[in-house]
């Protein structure tokens, strides 16, 4: 690999999500030159994730208090509308202004020392025969631009993925959301419904989040998202009928796990774009955070170091892909439940009886309390 002086930047992230500044932030701490590319004009534009961090995201990169809304509970309906209460010890969630975390997040990052430039779409590469560095395609603001490692945090449909023949995300959910106006009266539990008519292969949620009320599903992907019929079967418990719809958003989620082929040579796929997505929960600012991190840092060490005069690759220091591969937990017990959820659904054993209600307490709390999200 050339020297640091042969390329604009040590390392270029695609994507400024939660996992693509996570990992920039922390390399440029590092002392790398970083520069983060986002095809949107503006942090937030489009909104594709309901935003909430569980307890131990809030720990890996914790925000404004005028950004976040605390929930100490939540309320798992089945499809009658009765429900379990869930609350455990000092666990939280947190609800949050998505669009102003994100800004927040930027602004944070930049303060690291990265460059983040907003309208400049992943394009391709030039070429990546060879120990050159590696050069930006295309003709938009990030052509010609060279790095010695690229990271691909660009969401589900990775372009940087396809640009590099990694694998591709196949098992995808789709979900949809509406803000609503927000009252006073929402409470602040988190309320998630077991729904196989509107949210088949997943669930239909309730979140009194920061300024606004989020009601959204996530569902297989070739099922229509109908959230107006949701919304109306559950005006009764939140009266959504009388109340202003302030913004509309979507997108897909990954459950398939983590990806087999997430790097090559020069390039590594976190967050989304690596399917770092829990199967079970569908939940992954967590693992966008933590992996993020621990990218970057497995990508320093591997280019020695950064820092002026820094060289090639440090000898017998790992790929960082490896090196994330092995931290990656197996999912395997969340892989099993996911399938059980999709073939053997459990708002069917709730309506025959054949999943007591003490049990049907016991899986809800590890789903929503298990540590190793």
């Amino acid at each position: 690999m050339g020297s640091r002086e042969s390329a604009d930047y040590d390392l270029v992230v695609v994507g400024a999500g939660f996992a693509g500044l996570a990992c920039a932030r922390r390399a440029a701490e590092r002392g790398l030159s970083v520069l983060v590319l986002e095809r949107q004009s503006e942090p937030g534009e489009r909104i594709h994730t309901t935003g909430i961090l569980v307890k131990e995201a809030w720990e890996e990169w914790a925000a404004p208090a005028s950004l976040v809304r605390r929930i100490q509970r939540v309320r798992v309906y089945d499809p009658s509308h009765r429900f379990v209460e869930l609350e455990r010890d000092s666990y939280f969630f947190m609800a949050t202004d998505t669009a102003g975390l994100l800004r927040h997040i930027v602004d944070e990052t930049r303060r690291s020392g990265a460059e983040v430039r907003f309208g400049a779409p992943f394009e391709g590469v030039v070429s990546t025969q060879g120990s050159s560095p590696l050069t930006l395609a295309g003709s938009g603001p990030a052509s010609g631009v060279t790095c010695r490692f690229l990271v691909g945090a660009d969401g589900a449909r990775s372009r940087v993925a396809e640009s590099f023949g990694l694998d591709r995300n196949r098992r995808l959910l789709k979900g949809v959301e509406w803000e609503y106006e927000f009252r006073g009266g929402d409470g602040d539990c988190l309320h998630c419904f077991i729904d196989p008519e509107c949210a088949p292969g997943y669930i239909g949620w309730v979140v009194p989040g920061v300024g606004a009320t989020q009601v959204g599903l996530a569902l297989h992907r070739d099922r229509r998202a109908d959230l107006r019929r949701f919304s109306e079967k559950i005006d009764g418990l939140f009266g959504l009928a009388g109340r202003r719809v302030l913004e509309k958003r979507g997108g897909v989620i990954p459950i398939g796990g983590r990806l087999r082929n997430f790097y090559a040579d020069r390039v590594l796929l976190v967050g989304d774009a690596a399917g770092m997505v829990s199967p079970l929960t569908a939940g992954g600012i967590h693992q966008a955070y933590r992996f993020g991190k621990l990218a970057a840092d497995a990508i320093t060490d591997h280019l020695g170091g950064g820092g002026p005069g820094a060289g090639g690759d440090r000898p017998g220091a790992p790929h960082p892909g490896e090196v994330v591969r092995r931290a990656y937990p197996n999912h395997a017990l969340k892989r099993v439940a996911r399938w059980g959820f999709d073939h053997l659904p459990v708002a069917r054993a709730l309506q025959a009886g054949l999943l007591s209600r003490s049990l049907f307490r016991r899986l809800a709390e590890g789903v929503f309390f298990h540590r190793s999200r």
